[in-house]
């Protein structure tokens, strides 16, 4: 009687028990990440936000999001894309200018450049280009034209992952008041802005789209140690299902993990996937 060697025995083994996996999904063709400076969460509403509350209907949302200490535009980015506190990503200040040292440590930009993506920054300050590591390929300080570039970047073939900054907010809450008619106004014009890009997003095939803030504000002022200035949304759809979010408070820190999670392949039975591990800052 012929037997079949142990090697060869359980090579047949791995292989037919490969065949009874479902199959891994591909990568996302689309992925896109849009910040908007300021947006407090009590302003999205069906009348106000039109796009941006359909987007929150059709996917996950929470309007319990937190910014870290201090909730200040550069200290928090920094924390969104390299999923670290400030202690420990190495931003403590909220200046940078061009031709000073960027970012120290790994971001989002290059998990999904290691992916496979192209990859984009477009940003309204200036210094938002500290994010701007060897992840990124293409990147520009686009206070106006930001979305139309990263709509035309989207467009482009291939993997795309776009991270788009979008200003106005701040400053109609430093003017006329957080939550305030200009505030609501301001952000009116954003939501009608975004619905090309989001569309473009969508045209392309598999997609994941993330609309977040780095802080919120209260009356005139933001950047304090105010309980509303730590406030933000987070916004998920995507062209496949998506698992609800974690209840309670969900920490800024925490987006990086949340975007490895559903964009890296799934892991091998048995193997824990690194982009699944709770963020502990």
């Amino acid at each position: 009687m012929n037997r079949v060697r142990p090697p060869l025995l359980l090579f047949a083994l791995l292989v037919a028990g490969s065949l009874l996996l479902p199959p891994r999904a591909a990568a996302y063709e689309h992925l896109l990440i849009v910040s908007i400076d300021a947006l407090h969460p009590k302003a999205l509403d069906a009348e106000v936000s039109p796009t941006l509350h359909g987007l929150m209907l059709e996917g996950r949302f929470t309007l319990e999001g937190r910014s870290v200490s201090p909730p200040k535009t550069l200290i928090a980015h920094t924390s969104l894309v390299t999923g670290l506190a400030p202690e420990r990503n190495g931003k403590l200040d909220n200046d940078w200018r061009p031709g000073e040292p960027g970012v120290r440590v790994p971001t989002l930009f290059d998990d999904a450049k290691g992916l496979g993506y192209a990859t984009a920054l477009y940003f309204s300050k200036t210094k938002l280009g500290y994010l701007a590591g060897p992840g990124v390929d293409e990147q520009a300080l686009a206070p106006e034209d930001g979305i139309a570039l990263a709509e035309a970047f989207v467009r482009e073939p291939g993997r795309r992952f776009v991270f788009l900054h979008i200003s106005g907010l701040e400053y109609a809450g430093s003017r006329s008041g957080w939550l305030s008619e200009d505030y609501l106004d301001t952000l009116s014009s954003i939501d009608l802005a975004l619905a090309p890009l989001l569309k473009a997003a969508r045209e392309g095939g598999d997609y994941l789209i993330l609309v977040t803030s780095d802080h919120a504000g209260h009356d005139r002022e933001h950047g304090t140690d105010h309980p509303e200035d730590y406030r933000l949304p987070l916004i998920l759809a995507a062209s496949r299902d998506l698992p609800p979010l974690p209840s309670g408070p969900f920490p800024i820190t925490a987006v990086r993990n949340l975007v490895k999670g559903l964009i890296e392949p799934a892991p091998a039975p048995g193997v824990a996937s690194e982009g699944a591990r709770p963020v502990s800052d």
